[in-house]
């Protein structure tokens, strides 16, 4: 079988359209749907169909995704013999991140990436754990940073571990006293919403029998820092990001009441099945950066299997 079919089965796949596979590829869309008439043909299958103004595959097209893409990767690492240039490449790449994770690392890695070269460039996706397996194998993200688990086989490193406290302003009579479980549960809380890492919190307190609605829930942790400041709202934190706010703010950290383990903060890559040289450049910038700013050397780690979270 000719492989460019496959690569070509592989954009639309990930583009979910012709165009964006045509585009992809650097082909007219004419191209792409001659390349997957050849195909349907070879497999006796449709492959695609349309919804909306989207293509989607058929239940074979994703039996067959996992295994062109293990398949192609393979193949391509071992023919390529042209390691990435950076300082002579346009390549731009694709990093999902929480609030959380563009505060600590972001800088870190655009003033890597635009020293190695000046026509490169960096998006950035909001971090959907949810969707986050799917927006891996599809490709639409080169690597993302995650604390929770994403199933699915893919090659991943631990960055660091995170502990969580309470954050309260300096005033706050929880402060200075005494802060066990039923005050903590008791308080008014301030909670934001999306950080994967509050799931564990949730769950600890519940097994302690559970607190009330927040008071306020916010869609960014920026808005903390003022808002505990002038009131007597607590907030459970990531430490690194408490300790900063600290030191600008007159704010304390109070160590937790109940035991909870240190969320791990993993980065996910997505398989090298194109330009994979490149990512591979992209992955060990990440890895650099989040080195240098959290002081923890990036272990790789066992990937989370599809239905073993």
């Amino acid at each position: 079988m000719d492989l460019n079919l496959l690569r070509t089965f592989m954009a639309v796949y990930e583009a979910r359209s012709l165009t964006g596979a045509a585009s992809a590829l650097h082909v007219t869309q004419s191209a792409v749907s001659q390349a997957m008439s050849r195909l349907r043909r070879d497999v006796a299958d449709q492959l695609f169909y349309r919804s909306g103004r989207v293509m989607l595959p058929t239940p074979y097209a994703q039996e067959l995704f996992p295994v062109v893409r293990d398949a192609l990767g393979r193949i391509e690492n071992a023919v390529s013999a042209q390691a990435f240039d950076p300082a002579a490449s346009g390549r731009r790449f694709r990093i999902a991140l929480s609030e959380l994770g563009e505060m600590h690392w972001l800088a870190g890695i655009v003033e890597r990436v635009c020293a190695a070269g000046p026509g490169l460039s960096v998006d950035v996706l909001k971090l959907d754990p949810t969707s986050m397996a799917d927006t891996l194998a599809r490709g639409v993200v080169d690597v993302a940073i995650n604390s929770a688990n994403v199933p699915g086989g893919f090659q991943t490193w631990t960055l660091k571990y995170e502990r969580y406290v309470v954050l309260m302003a300096a005033g706050n009579p929880l402060a200075t006293g005494e802060l066990d479980m039923d005050a903590y549960r008791s308080a008014p809380h301030a909670v934001v919403t999306g950080e994967s890492g509050h799931v564990n919190i949730e769950r600890a307190v519940e097994a302690h029998g559970g607190a009330g609605d927040p008071v306020a829930v916010l869609n960014h942790f920026a808005a903390l820092p003022a808002m505990l400041s002038a009131t007597n709202l607590i907030a459970t934190m990531p430490q690194s990001l408490s300790a900063l706010w600290v030191r600008d703010w007159p704010l304390v950290m109070r160590d937790l009441p109940f035991a909870l383990d240190p969320v791990q903060v993993r980065l996910y890559m997505r398989s090298a099945h194109q330009e994979a040289s490149s990512l591979l450049w992209f992955r060990d910038v990440v890895l650099a950066a989040t080195e240098a700013e959290s002081g923890f050397a990036p272990v790789p780690s066992e990937p989370a299997l599809p239905g073993h979270p």
